[in-house]
């Protein structure tokens, strides 16, 4: 299933409400700019490495032009593609929109929006999924003008490469975890049976039959490998065996100076202000105005 849902919309300006109380604007009337709005929405099973590609493909996708679409004139051009190009002047602003993900029921009488994503969750996911834009817009704005890349930034993406690696060794050792703890996740679930298989998801919503099937048989593999290693590892089955924990950091990473290191000539970037009242206008003449994804 799909984790990120995004629409864009090409415009030349944009201005946009932050925190219910300051408009900032964007872009300009000149035909040299070009910008990028990007609603986007998470769903309940979003997980950060789909947030990361969703973001590498925001960046690379081949949607905009500085004249008119289809004037033969005009390439079409990714916003990386488009920032590179000191001729033109490239925006990026991105809105939480969490009604993406919806559904609407008997014949457009009831919309319902259990398959969105928690609001914390989704604003960790929101975060993160801007944080990581910027990082690939920053790299690219030093590798096009042959500048080094902030300490503060290196040291930063050493440090959360360090701690994916540390997650990632820890898995490893997940035959240790009792089974009835292997879906013990409430960003995804919210009921479990008497095993601890998941029979609800994080909105409340019964899984399908399929869907308890696929996490019936992952329960079952476990179940294997942890009888294995108990034997491996003496004890019987009864015992109860502390549960192996992730190792973490005693320290948090450099924080974010990204105000301070990002261009506004090479990219313009605006992050939308989350879970609070939005409020936008634009100007757009190049047509056509709106794609469409999933990730």
């Amino acid at each position: 299933m799909s984790g990120v849902f995004i629409v864009v919309q090409r415009f030349r300006q944009c201005k946009i409400l932050l925190d219910e109380k300051d408009w900032v604007t964007v872009g300009g009337s000149d035909d040299s700019c070009c910008g990028l709005l990007v609603y986007i929405s998470f769903a309940s099973s979003t997980s950060e490495p789909q947030v990361e590609t969703a973001a590498q493909t925001l960046l690379n996708i081949p949607v905009l032009t500085t004249g008119l679409w289809g004037d033969g004139e005009s390439p079409t051009q990714s916003i990386l593609s488009l920032s590179a190009a000191s001729s033109s002047s490239c925006s990026l602003a991105i809105i939480p929109q969490a009604n993406l993900i919806s559904k609407v029921k008997q014949q457009g009488k009831s919309i319902q929006y259990h398959g969105q994503i928690n609001k914390q969750r989704g604003s960790e996911l929101y975060d993160h999924f801007c944080s990581y834009i910027q990082g690939l817009i920053l790299e690219a704005q030093c590798e096009i003008r042959s500048q080094d890349l902030p300490d503060w930034y290196l040291k930063r993406r050493a440090f959360l490469q360090q701690q994916q690696q540390q997650n990632n060794t820890a898995k490893s050792y997940s035959a240790a975890t009792p089974p009835e703890q292997i879906f013990q996740d409430d960003t995804k679930y919210s009921e479990w049976d008497e095993k601890g298989i998941p029979t609800k998801d994080s909105e409340g919503v019964e899984l399908t039959k399929s869907g308890r099937k696929k996490l019936s048989k992952i329960y079952d593999a476990h179940v294997k490998k942890y009888i294995k290693w108990k034997e491996e590892n003496g004890g019987t089955m009864n015992e109860a065996l502390p549960t192996p924990s992730i190792a973490t950091q005693e320290t948090s990473p450099p924080e974010e100076q990204y105000d301070d290191s990002l261009d506004p000539a090479f990219c313009h970037f605006i992050k939308g202000s989350f879970g609070k009242r939005q409020g936008l206008e634009f100007i757009s003449d190049m047509g056509p105005f709106v794609h469409s994804f999933q990730v």
